[in-house]
Parts: structure tokens; C-alpha cells; sequence
């Protein structure tokens, strides 16, 4: 047992000498090899394009100069995560540098799930609850909230959905669930807020008005509905209804043209 340990021992110092070796040789390469190219990749450009790579290796050039020619040990790619991560849209950056003479930077973007318009402007709901100002250079392809919403954030304002706002958390959690689900989420266009206490949905197919009433109970509400348009409107026709009302327990109240 006890020459076990020794030789654990001995191979934990081989081990402990080789890594500082390497780290000492790969520290010394560093020094020598100089910054040649910076290579920027954003890792989800299919899904959105608030940022692009052009203008992320601007931002780069910019903020940290001079990169090129610059040897890799006084690069510091944690910087430049910090800078790039300051920017609303961007939700995580990595940062780092190889042996060939490149700056790698891969930049994972938010994903907004509802956009927002109230009286401190437009902003985005991300899956995650953080809000972002809207953007004109592009613009996502989500549903819309219009009314009486009456948000407790300011315009340009970054960060979590604050806990007093009690309405557009509730609309953070509805967006979440079209979000999760297929056909809801590609037929919400608007959602539009008398009052906390009625809610209505615009639908993307039909020529019809969707009464929610609140938000309680309304995965129930919407289910119900999904089955009405699945079952009845393939006979009915998209166009036979004006408005579907479901504040009333289980039964849906449709008005027809």
C-alpha cells in the first residue's frame, strides 16, 4: 500500500513538472507569434441578426487597438468579452487566441420571444426575461404587444423584467408558451392590452379577434380554442368567424360575419 502511494505520488510531480513545462513553452510561443488575422463568427446568425460579423470585428478594432501585429500574450480577449457582452443584443462572447496567429471571438446573440411597444418605447423580451431596446437595424420575428401596457421600464433600459411590473411579467410567461408551442407561435401576431383583466390576440391566419380576458388559465383558454379551429373550421372556413370569446369558462362564444 504504501509503495502505491509513493509511486501516486511520484506520477502526480511528473504530472504537476510536464504541465508547467508546457505552460512555460506555449507562455514563450505566445510571446513570440504576433496577432495575423481576427476571425469573428456569430454563432447564431440563422435564427437572428442584431449583430454582424463585419460590424462585431469593428467593435473589436475599435475598442481594443491595435490587435493586428500585436504579439498574443498582451491580448486581452477577457476585454474584449466584456465589451462585446455590454452590448444589449449580444448575450455571451467567447473570446480567444491560438498558436497560428488568430483571434477567435464566436458571439451568441439574444433570443427575444415577444417585442414590446409601450410608452417608454420599443423594446424585446428575451427567453431568458432580460429586456433590450428595440433595433432598426433588424428587426425579430415575434409577436407584437400593443395597449395598455403601461411598462415600469425606461427607454434604453437593460436588464431583468423588474418584480413590481406585474402585467409584463405575466406577458414574459405568455410569450414563453407561444414560444413553446408550434402552432401558437406562428399564429399569435399581436397580442393587445385593454386592461389587465382583457387581453386580446390577433391571429397571423383569419379575419378574427381573439377575447382572452386575463391571462389566468390561459393555456386551458388556448387549447380549447386549438381544438375548435382543428375540428370546426376546417368545415366552417377561416373567414365564417369575426370573434372568438373565451372568458367564459368552458365554452367558447364565437361570433360569426
Amino acid at each position: 500500500m504504501a509503495k502505491q502511494n509513493i509511486t501516486l505520488c511520484i506520477v502526480c510531480v511528473l504530472v504537476a513538472a510536464y504541465l508547467a513545462v508546457a505552460t512555460g513553452f506555449v507562455n514563450r510561443q505566445r510571446q513570440r507569434i504576433y496577432c495575423r488575422a481576427i476571425d469573428v463568427v456569430i454563432c447564431d446568425s440563422d435564427k437572428n441578426r442584431f449583430v454582424d460579423a463585419t460590424g462585431v470585428r469593428r467593435m473589436v478594432e475599435n475598442e481594443n487597438p491595435p490587435l493586428l501585429g500585436t504579439p498574443l500574450d498582451r491580448i486581452n480577449t477577457q476585454l474584449i468579452e466584456a465589451h462585446l457582452n455590454a452590448k444589449s443584443a449580444v448575450k455571451s462572447t467567447q473570446a480567444y487566441t491560438t498558436l497560428d496567429g488568430v483571434l477567435h471571438v464566436r458571439v451568441y446573440q439574444r433570443r427575444p420571444v415577444v417585442r414590446v411597444l409601450a410608452g417608454g418605447g420599443s423594446f424585446y423580451i428575451d427567453d431568458t426575461g432580460y429586456v433590450f431596446p428595440f433595433s432598426h437595424a433588424y428587426t425579430a420575428y415575434v409577436p407584437v404587444v400593443t395597449g395598455a401596457v403601461g411598462a415600469a421600464v425606461t427607454s434604453g433600459y437593460t436588464g431583468p423584467i423588474p418584480e413590481r411590473d406585474t402585467l409584463l411579467q405575466q406577458l414574459y410567461a405568455f410569450a414563453r408558451f407561444l414560444d413553446r408551442h408550434t402552432f401558437w407561435r406562428s399564429q399569435v401576431l399581436q397580442v393587445h392590452v385593454r386592461n389587465a383583466h382583457n387581453i386580446e390576440l390577433i391571429p397571423r391566419v383569419g379575419n378574427h379577434l381573439i377575447a382572452l380576458g386575463p391571462f389566468d388559465d390561459y393555456e386551458y383558454k388556448l387549447k380549447k380554442l386549438y381544438t375548435f379551429y382543428r375540428e370546426a373550421l376546417p368545415r366552417e372556413g377561416w373567414e365564417r368567424f369575426s370573434r372568438f370569446d373565451l372568458r367564459y369558462g368552458n365554452q367558447i362564444v364565437a361570433t360569426k360575419n
